[in-house]
């Protein structure tokens, strides 16, 4: 006897995809409840891997099929809150290893040093939320994003000069506020 008979068809897809707006109504609170797992209770965290999954539903809507798509969602959910945890530990990773509190290196791993650097990156965010807006801008571009003067000047649409003024100020302030800043300069 061949295989042929053997085997099962896979079952044929129905003809019409489900409707997005009841996609939405029959899932988003499900979606939402399997993010805020991920979220350690930030539920704008929650919210924001909510939208960005009913983004990619949207995207996709074509294809999605009534029977399939709870499991789809969350697999996307899952994907989604992934991979915002992993740019959420990049990002303060990066502000750590850049805008260094002014004090001995720890060289030795242990809870306490994680500690002191997630109060250290804690801080460091803190620290630039509390520059005016265009320097937190500005020094964000450049030690975050690794841009060079002409780079933001070009994307914000101002002079060299004044991005190199808006630097030097908010190096000032940092450094007034006891951080040492390493932008990346030999």
């Amino acid at each position: 006897m061949s295989r042929a008979l053997h085997s099962k068809a896979p079952p044929a897809l129905p003809d019409r995809p489900v409707s997005f707006d009841t996609l939405y109504e029959e899932h988003a609170e499900d979606v939402y409840v399997w993010a805020l797992r991920y979220a350690a209770g930030r539920s704008g965290w929650a919210e924001d891997v909510t939208h960005d999954v009913f983004l990619k539903a949207w995207e996709h809507r074509a294809w999605l099929r009534e029977e399939d798509v709870r499991g789809w969602l969350f697999r996307v959910t899952q994907n989604v809150a992934f991979s915002a945890l992993r740019r959420e530990r990049t990002f303060r990773q990066r502000i750590a290893d850049i805008l260094s509190p002014v004090q001995p290196a720890q060289t030795e791993f242990t809870p306490e040093t994680a500690l002191v650097r997630r109060e250290a990156v804690r801080s460091a965010t803190a620290t630039l939320d509390r520059l005016p807006g265009q320097e937190r801008v500005v020094m964000a571009l450049k030690i975050l994003d690794d841009l060079s003067q002409r780079e933001i000047a070009q994307l914000l649409s101002l002079s060299e000069g004044y991005v190199s003024k808006l630097i030097n100020r908010a190096q000032g302030r940092l450094s007034a506020w006891g951080w040492k800043v390493d932008d990346g300069s030999p």
